[in-house]
């Protein structure tokens, strides 16, 4: 008769065993395991998205091919020099628009410091403009390249930097990064939950 109660108690440690794992405790190491999946998957992104522009330099091939306000010689030659400005497109459509250089030609070269970088991955387009009251008159349009890239009359060269800033701005605007965020928020709150939840029981 002993013999027969020990073998039942040994056959019932299996399921104590079994029963005493909860479903919350189960529920929290799934959430630890999504947050470090989270965080990994956001450094990955994050380092292969993080080069941004941060200098442009324009250059004009040829002084008599650049846009002029006037052909009239020896009148106010200075003020009828272009008023360039530059464009940069992004992929939302956001157009950044960097400093004039009133008056002035490019044939030695004319260089915009970004005070923030973009994103090389979101830029669509850089453009080259004439600076108008009313309309500025777009004179080429170039997309990046680390290479300089030559577009009618001008030859534009581009500079790049690496920011942490820059590879979390670009994580979070792409769909996998905002899904990444929305697993990780979650998993969140399951461990929260899960804890008030042991201290109350």
């Amino acid at each position: 008769m002993t013999d027969e109660l020990e073998s039942n108690s040994l056959q019932a440690d299996p399921q104590a065993v079994k029963s005493s794992v909860s479903p919350w405790k189960i529920t929290s190491w799934i959430g630890c395991l999504v947050i470090i999946g989270s965080v990994l998957a956001c450094v990955v992104i994050a380092a292969t998205q993080s080069e941004g522009l941060k200098e442009v330099k324009v250059t004009a091939l040829d002084a008599a091919a650049e846009p002029r306000d006037h052909d009239i010689p020896l009148i106010r030659q200075q003020e009828a020099l272009p008023d360039y400005e530059l464009l940069i497109i992004t992929r939302q459509r956001i157009g950044y628009k960097l400093e004039t250089k009133p008056d002035t030609s490019a044939t030695e070269g004319l260089v915009w410091k970004l005070k923030k970088p973009i994103g090389i991955h979101d830029i669509v387009g850089i453009r080259l403009q004439d600076q108008d009251k009313l309309l500025s008159d777009a004179l080429v349009e170039v997309p990046f390249s680390r290479d300089p890239v030559v577009a009618d009359n001008y030859r534009f060269e581009f500079q790049t930097v690496y920011s942490a800033q820059v590879g979390l701005e670009s994580f979070f605007q792409t769909p996998i990064g905002l899904a990444i965020a929305f697993a990780f928020v979650i998993a969140v709150l399951l461990i929260l939950v899960n804890y008030f939840n042991l201290d109350f029981n």
